[in-house]
């Protein structure tokens, strides 16, 4: 196949495999955000830090289970299915053993950090949920490999539906953070449930554990390192903020962490699209593997600026509509922040992508994750204390500490690629989304001091920013023909799907 061709065939099966999830997301969001404006407004700040604070300890646990799965099942499987389905099922057992390690050690680790007995429950209750959840992110990976994604997007859909509606009657009725954590312990089940069903159509689970899978553990081991280390220099800034400043200020930022969680989504699917093709094109000589990092690079920007920008300007009417001024007023200064770590993190992605996936140089890239809990601990160690002395919010420096290390991140990420990758990026690239938002936002400025409803505005927003993108020739007429085709196929869909 001539290199033009696999280009096209590559696109169709990133923007296929994407749109697939970006539909199921549409879903998710919804529910995300319903879940965004119940939760904090009825759990109040000081009992949704709890159940953040807790949140994040799951989230490292997780990884601690994982144990660089995530890279390496896609990998193995995008490159031979055989391979991939004895990895992926030593995996799940692997993962039961580090689940019972693990959550003794994690329980030790709160135990030892002092928190109350209502937080320990609460991450007892999660840690629980993070026995099935193993199988399914191995199932997902599986799934990603074969660039089947439909599927775990079927899961996460039911996971988070079943979540945001029984979540919004039990806050209803009163509830507390413990229930929310039973909730999604099940929720987390019913994932499980939905992939296993339709893993039967592509794979046998064998359960027997294939010694082999030690000799990849140890190649897989700066997948795991960073994986680990990213989470732990991601999260953090939770772990820290609870024992320097209180639960109060825990929420405040665990409010504002939650909206910048939701609109990382979108690079995350897009990663997950594109890994299995830096997978396959990990020894290719015709340049295809450095032309799909760029454009990566450049869809991200795409997204990425205009994201952080319009979040920037409508952070304080965010923060009211989904959790009120009143108890979280202090969270508009995290989120404008965090705004501005936007396009940095879309980025970062999507060069780690790269680095695991083609570039051979995930021992580097361990490094950089290990260098990264240093730059982000010693950065919240210093910030925290300040910004909560000057502004009486240490979450305002933990957000700033997180600026810091993913700008230190993408800095290493860079040095780490060799040049060949960046041959072909074009400034244009950067100036043509920065120009768009330019003239996106001079409207916007103008519409805020009219009063216009503030969604409105944000719809407003969006339009001409898109017009402004056709107006100055960022997207290439094949990207317009495919994205055009791709709008086409889910409106047949969707009619054929009603007709039914």
């Amino acid at each position: 196949m001539a290199p033009e061709d696999t280009k096209k065939s590559i696109g169709k099966k990133v923007a296929r495999n994407f749109s697939v999830m970006f539909a199921a997301q549409i879903v998710g969001w919804i529910a995300g955000f319903i879940l965004l404006y119940f939760l904090p407004r009825y759990l109040g700040s000081e009992d949704f830090g709890r159940l953040y604070l807790a949140l994040s300890v799951k989230m490292i646990l997780g990884l601690l289970i994982d144990f660089g799965g995530n890279y390496l099942i896609p990998k193995e499987v995008s490159r031979s299915v055989k391979v991939g389905s004895k990895i992926m099922s030593s995996y799940i057992l692997l993962r039961i053993g580090l689940w019972l390690l693990s959550i003794g050690a994690i329980l030790l680790f709160s135990d030892l950090l002092g928190y109350s007995d209502h937080v320990n429950l609460l991450i007892l209750i999660l840690a629980i949920a993070k026995l099935w959840e193993g199988s399914t992110t191995a199932f997902s990976a599986f799934f990603q490999g074969i660039e089947k994604m439909e599927y775990p997007s079927l899961g996460t859909i039911t996971e988070r539906v079943f979540v945001a509606a029984v979540s919004v009657m039990a806050l209803l009725y009163g509830a507390d953070s413990t229930t929310m954590a039973i909730i999604i312990t099940i929720g987390a089940f019913l994932n499980l449930l939905v992939v296993f069903w339709y893993s039967r159509r592509y794979v046998k689970i064998s359960y027997t554990f294939d010694k082999q899978i030690f000799g990849l553990l140890h190649s897989g081991m700066p997948y795991f390192l960073f994986s680990l280390f990213s989470v732990i220099y991601y999260r953090i800034d939770a772990l820290m903020l609870a024992s320097m400043t209180s639960t109060e200020v825990t929420g405040w930022y665990g409010g504002a962490y939650r909206f910048f969680d939701i609109v990382m989504v979108l690079p995350l699917l897009y990663r997950t699209a594109v890994f299995p093709v830096f997978s396959k094109l990990w020894n290719d000589k015709k340049g295809i593997l450095e032309s799909t990092l760029q454009e990566s690079i450049r869809l991200m920007l795409i997204l990425g600026i205009p994201t952080a920008a319009v979040i920037f300007l409508f952070s304080e009417n965010i923060i009211h509509f989904f959790m009120g001024l009143e108890e979280y007023s202090a969270s508009v200064l995290i989120l404008q922040i965090f705004a501005l770590s936007i396009p940095i993190i879309y980025i970062d992605i999507i060069l780690g992508s790269a680095i695991m996936g083609a570039a051979n140089k995930q021992n580097a890239w361990a490094i950089v994750g290990l260098l990264a809990i240093f730059v982000n601990i010693i950065s919240n160690i210093i910030l925290i204390p300040y910004t909560q002395d000057v502004y009486m919010n240490g979450g305002i420096g933990a957000a700033i500490a997180t600026l810091i290390t993913e700008t230190f991140v993408m800095v290493c990420a860079i040095w780490i690629l060799p040049g060949t990758y960046f041959s072909g990026f074009k400034l244009s690239y950067i100036a043509k989304p920065l120009l768009a938002t330019v003239i996106m936002v001079l409207p916007v400025l103008l519409l805020i001091q009219t009063g216009l409803y503030w969604i409105i505005n944000l719809l407003i927003a969006g339009i001409v920013y898109l017009i402004a993108l056709y107006i100055i020739k960022t997207f290439k007429p094949e990207e317009e023909k495919l994205i055009s085709d791709q709008i086409r196929n889910g409106l047949k869909k969707i009619t054929l799907h009603l007709k039914k």
